[in-house]
């Protein structure tokens, strides 16, 4: 059987455990907050979260077909599912720094930033895309945001545009030696011996989700653990009867759903109907 993340929000709430340093310290012997934020949520989707390590790898087997690396998106795919991509941030209003890769709306197969082990996982060609963000404090994870990448960021051209005019400029400088890459432009040759490269590279950053969806607000700085979970009514309608019966049954202390209309990515002028899922505990 598959997750998702209803499945998620729901684990996250009946565990009520935010201590994530605690927690892998003991049971994976993880030292880097990062790390443990990245095993929290593949545990939160698997339902591990306070799971011998021996029964968590057996779980990430059963649903997820790809664990990525640190240096190529996503951080795993849930099998036959959507691509979710794990950022840590130590600020409640923090920007995300998303290195090399601009913001996604869904995850390509054809993306030159994914592995080949990642475009093989399975068949596929397009995946929904969660950006899960989240805020850790003191060894606790303050803040968590599970948001869908069609909520979040514009259409892929957005990006892409902007990307060509800087590489086509880099490119037309005179007097200087380009060889092929996947980045802005890399320069060979700098100087009189021949011995040194310039490497020219897009460093992406998108604003919190807090400032984002400032207009939604209801956070409370109060509470020792926020997780909302924002996507569009559609994707909600979609899941399981089972999960989302769970979710409206508010029979899970500290978990809600409301609706909300959220900005259109590419058009600020339009709302979209979505889903406003939260945790408090």
């Amino acid at each position: 059987m598959s997750t998702n993340i209803l499945q998620a929000v729901i684990n996250i709430a009946q565990t009520q455990n935010n201590k994530i340093m605690e927690v892998y310290k003991s049971n994976t012997r993880i030292n880097n907050v990062g790390d443990a934020l990245e095993y929290y949520i593949r545990d939160a989707f698997c339902g591990t979260i306070n799971k011998s390590k021996q029964y968590k790898e057996k779980a990430y087997e059963k649903k997820f077909s790809y664990l990525g690396n640190q240096n190529n998106p996503p951080d795993f795919i849930i099998k036959k599912s959507d691509a979710v991509e794990v950022k840590k941030i130590s600020g409640i209003k923090s920007g995300i720094a998303l290195n090399s890769s601009y913001p996604k709306t869904k995850l390509l197969s054809s993306d030159a930033m994914i592995t080949t082990a990642c475009k093989e996982c399975e068949k596929w060609t397009k995946k929904d895309y969660i950006y899960a963000i989240g805020t850790v404090i003191n060894q606790k994870l303050k803040l968590l945001w599970l948001v869908y990448g069609d909520c979040y960021a514009a259409e892929k051209n957005t990006y892409e545009r902007i990307k060509k005019v800087i590489k086509n400029g880099v490119e037309t400088i005179p007097g200087v030696q380009f060889s092929k890459t996947k980045e802005l432009g890399k320069i060979k040759k700098v100087d009189p011996l021949e011995i040194t490269d310039l490497r020219v590279r897009g460093m992406w950053h998108i604003e919190n989700p807090l400032r984002v969806f400032d207009y939604l607000g209801d956070y409370d700085p109060a509470k020792e653990f926020t997780m909302y979970a924002i996507m569009k009514k559609d994707k909600y309608l979609s899941f399981p009867s089972a999960d989302k019966n769970k979710i409206e049954s508010k029979a899970i202390s500290g978990l809600s759903i409301k609706d909300v209309r959220i900005k259109d990515p590419n058009n600020p002028a339009k709302y979209t109907d979505a889903e406003m899922l939260k945790v408090t505990f």
